[in-house]
């Protein structure tokens, strides 16, 4: 019986971890961490960048990361693969190009910051550390200030 119930929860425990997929095109870039998806069946799903943060409007290299983002995602096949949604109803997904895993790349690049509040992933940590060393992208400037903080500054709407 013990047997019985240990392989019960074993699998159900891992069908509520189960991944998921979406396959499709971007179709708008909201900022440099979100952008609208569009599936072959027509639609249309928010998807959000697990682990990484990007500049904020308003925020020094906000445009530079958008762009970045656009210009990796324009006409490409995009796969994201993610397990839940975030507070706003957006997908959190790890987002391919191929073989090219694209949170990781806009680390690496310098137009995000690793999301330490939601994220404990070394390769995040270390992509970030290696950029600021290089001073990769917004890490060339002397005052970057992390999305979390610049959110903090503003006014509620």
């Amino acid at each position: 019986m013990r047997l019985f119930l240990f392989l019960c929860l074993f699998l159900f425990s891992n069908l509520a971890i189960a991944q998921l997929y979406l396959m499709g095109t971007s179709v708008k870039i909201v900022d440099g961490d979100t952008f609208d998806l569009l599936t072959p069946d027509q639609k249309k799903y928010r998807i959000r960048l697990k682990d990484i943060d990007c500049p904020e409007k308003g925020q020094d290299y906000y445009q530079v990361a958008k762009q970045f983002l656009a210009v990796q995602l324009a006409g490409q096949n995009i796969k994201v693969v993610y397990t839940q949604k975030d507070r706003n109803g957006r997908i959190l997904g790890d987002v391919y190009i191929g073989r090219n895993y694209i949170n990781l790349l806009m680390v690496e690049q310098g137009m995000a910051w690793h999301f330490i509040r939601y994220s404990n992933d070394p390769q995040f940590a270390v992509a970030e550390q290696r950029a600021r060393k290089y001073r990769k992208g917004l890490w060339h400037m002397a005052s970057a200030q992390a999305p979390w903080l610049f959110r903090k500054q503003k006014p509620p709407r």
